[in-house]
């Protein structure tokens, strides 16, 4: 068993409000956690306006396809919301 942990810090183009940020990463958590079968949370960046940051847990057997399906993940978000992807980090 092999479990990988990413942090995602992006920028958040259109939103100007605490409540705009928190509809938008809440959408994005529930989209992938339920597409991807993903461990997803909000874990920084909680009081900036405009930036987000994520983190994600995969579990599988094969590391190839643990980073399929986060390359996967990562175009998703990028293409269904108006974000900008600037950091990502592996633990």
């Amino acid at each position: 068993m092999i479990v990988r942990g990413y942090q995602l810090t992006f920028i958040i183009y259109d939103s100007y409000s605490l409540k705009d940020k928190r509809n938008v990463v809440k959408s994005m958590i529930k989209r992938m956690h339920n597409k991807y079968n993903i461990s997803i949370s909000e874990v920084g960046k909680l009081d900036k306006l405009n930036q987000g940051m994520i983190g994600i847990a995969i579990v599988g057997n094969d590391s190839v396809f643990i980073q399929k399906v986060f390359d996967q993940v990562v175009k998703e978000l990028e293409e269904h919301y108006e974000i900008d992807v600037h950091d990502i980090q592996n633990y």
